[in-house]
């Protein structure tokens, strides 16, 4: 099995980070670290259950002038909306949970709200809420990014675009603008102001790679559309050209998240672009955004030595904008493989013809590159045809394998181990499965032709946490520990580190009562979700003591607090829970009664017992809105948590 916990090459480095030295050790029975499954750093001082949705439908939040808001992701939606609660109600009636919500906005029918932003434009508070049909339909294979039946397009049922609301009353919101735009469904925004103007940014459910819009909202009565842009735009401007699209289990090139901030002088946004990583604007003239950079993702994957999977999936600037702290959403623990002579090959599979899962029968390698034709088997039994990539369409190969008596195929990369799900061309499209199979994978199974081949998979892990180099140069950082001595030389956008709770990366371990576990769905989403930056912190110098912190909702794993200090790497070898290179985790929460589910995440301060106080708000997917205070305190001394 190529199954690898720790990838193999950094064997030795790993070895090196274990052998502490003077000065760099943790002074405690554990390294200086919290063991797995304790909460700490995190309190909670205030909750409201809000009222009228079911479980596991409460979305992002976000907050303004002491008031929650709250989306919902209900479906069929017929509950949905927004909810807004009092922060300090909520605070002060804890540790009751309900009496805080003093007002909801419902939902267009059939239509959930994803995302919730509040920003000030003159003398207006104005709430912006993103719509997005329920009920949405994709047919066959689709559904799982794997299309049997060649549509794929989507039936939705209810409102897309935006809306915006007065909220200068947040116990009274009033309609300002109500189904603006007409995209079938707007997943994200993000508002800034500029030169007098306020503006934001938007991701539009179009899947056609022109996906990212901009919207003047001076006057938020009449919003104003500026520009549309994406992916093909970005390619002329120099974007992707590390190849890295389409890949995992659910395969796509689209923006998911946005995030402004004015750095040096520049209003920037980073948009999270699933498979094709984490895209950089320069937006200081929303009509006309510049493309600047976008992100690298580290192949093979450095915890797990498998192929990446991609699902850039939400980031925001830190450290003053020299960092991305960004993170992946990855659903699926596992990919899909091939088994052959007892060896599982990662593979990509064919968006066309049948399911890639009944691939069956003795390989035979082709000869080529199956353009022109195909030769057929040499014997009777079910055969399936290994193909060279290139000089046509996928589905031109798949088609000639078929037509000469073939009930599978496999296309073999040409250019390195880079995996891809196919698309169809504009010929023939078979009916048999397909899948496509790196390099040296093709070469392995060439040399040794004639046996078994059948679908399997992989665990490649749930999505974890990336720092990216945004500084405009290189930065040198240590490489498996501060102690190894090692160190690598980042280039501008390249990743800098990276965090993983065990439970992410790891497929089987021990749980907090002792026992054997395997984690899997039965533990609920692993995945992290969404992150913040702490605002008191981005101005600290990144050193093995301290960093700028960020804080991450995390699905069924909670709140996690980490922090940028280089020279820190960890592979749970003191049973700390995480894995993570030049990132070091300062805390974590997960509600002991029931267990946690945390969508959304939101920094933000409020008056505590007379005094201003920084608090972390939570939108739990069951369970409504969590408000949290933080505190960077060690038991075990300095060299864990010191920061200011």
């Amino acid at each position: 099995m190529r199954r690898r916990l720790v990838f193999l090459a950094s064997a030795l480095l790993l070895m090196a980070a274990l052998t502490p030295t003077a000065g760099l050790a943790h002074d405690s029975p554990n390294d200086g670290h919290i063991p797995k499954d304790v909460n700490y750093g995190f309190e909670v001082v205030g909750r409201d259950t809000l009222a009228g949705v079911i479980d596991g439908n409460y979305t992002d939040v976000w907050s303004h002038n002491g008031y929650a808001y709250i989306g919902t992701f209900q479906n069929p939606c017929s509950a949905a909306g927004v909810f807004v609660v009092d922060m300090a109600a909520a605070v002060a009636q804890y540790p009751d949970t309900e009496g805080a919500t003093v007002a909801s906005i419902p939902s267009a029918p059939n239509t959930r709200i994803n995302d919730v932003r509040v920003h000030t434009v003159g003398d207006t508070d104005v709430l912006i809420t993103t719509q997005e049909p329920c009920g949405m339909q994709i047919p066959g294979w689709a559904q799982s990014g794997i299309n049997g039946n060649g549509s794929g397009a989507p039936f939705q049922v209810g409102q897309g675009g935006i809306s915006l609301y007065d909220v200068t009353d947040p116990t009274k919101p009033k309609a300002l603008k109500k189904n603006y735009l007409e995209f079938g469904g707007v997943h994200n925004t993000f508002p800034w102001d500029w030169e007098g103007k306020s503006y934001l940014i938007g991701t539009a459910d179009t899947f056609d790679f022109f996906d990212t819009f901009f919207v003047d909202i001076t006057n938020p009565q009449s919003p104003r559309l500026l520009s549309i842009t994406g992916a093909l735009d970005w390619f002329a401007a120099g974007a992707f050209d590390d190849g890295q699209f389409e890949t995992g289990s659910s395969a796509t090139i689209n923006n998911h998240d946005n995030w402004v901030e004015i750095i040096d002088g520049v209003p920037t946004a980073v948009v999270s672009y699933w498979d094709a990583g984490f895209v950089t604007l320069d937006v200081t003239d929303p009509a006309n955004p510049v493309y600047l950079d976008d992100s690298t993702y580290v192949d093979p994957e450095p915890i797990t030595g498998e192929p990446y999977e991609g699902n850039a999936h939400a980031a925001v600037f830190g450290g003053n904008g020299d960092y991305i702290f960004g993170g992946d959403e990855d659903f699926s623990p596992s990919s899909f493989a091939i088994t052959y002579d007892g060896a599982d090959y990662p593979a990509g599979v064919a968006l066309f013809g049948d399911d890639p899962n009944t691939l069956a029968g003795n390989v035979e390698y082709a000869g080529g590159d199956g353009c022109a034709s195909v030769p057929a088997p040499t014997v009777a039994e079910p055969q399936v045809a290994l193909i060279d990539r290139g000089a046509c369409f996928f589905s031109d190969k798949g088609a000639n394998a078929e037509a000469a008596g073939y009930e599978g195929y496999i296309i073999a990369n040409n250019s390195g181990d880079g995996l891809l799900n196919m698309s169809p061309g504009d010929n023939a499209i078979p009916t048999i499965p397909g899948v496509f199979i790196g390099q040296s994978d093709g070469d392995a199974i060439k040399a040794n032709q004639g046996l078994p081949v059948s679908a399997s998979s992989i665990f490649d892990g749930w999505g974890y946490l990336h720092v990216i180099n945004n500084t405009g140069g290189d930065v040198t950082v240590p490489i498996g520990g501060q102690a190894s001595g090692n160190t690598a030389t980042i280039p501008q956008m390249g990743e800098l580190g990276y965090y993983a709770p065990e439970q992410t990366v790891q497929e089987c371990g021990v749980d907090a009562d002792g026992n054997d576990v395997c984690w899997g769905t039965d533990f609920g989403d692993l995945t992290m979700h969404n992150v913040e930056a702490d605002p008191d912190t981005q101005g600290v110098t990144p050193s093995f003591t301290a960093g700028p912190r960020m804080f991450v909702s995390w699905y069924s794993l909670g709140m996690r607090a980490l922090e940028y200090r280089p020279g820190h790497f960890h592979d749970n070898s003191n049973d700390e829970g995480s894995y993570s290179q030049n990132v070091h985790e300062v805390g974590r929460w997960i509600e002991e009664d029931g267990g946690s589910n945390f969508w959304g995440v939101h920094v933000d301060r409020m008056e505590i017992d007379g005094e201003d106080t920084q608090v972390i708000l939570a939108s739990d997917r069951n369970n409504g809105l969590y408000i949290f205070t933080f505190s960077c305190e060690n038991p075990d001394g300095i060299w864990y948590c010191d920061a200011p």
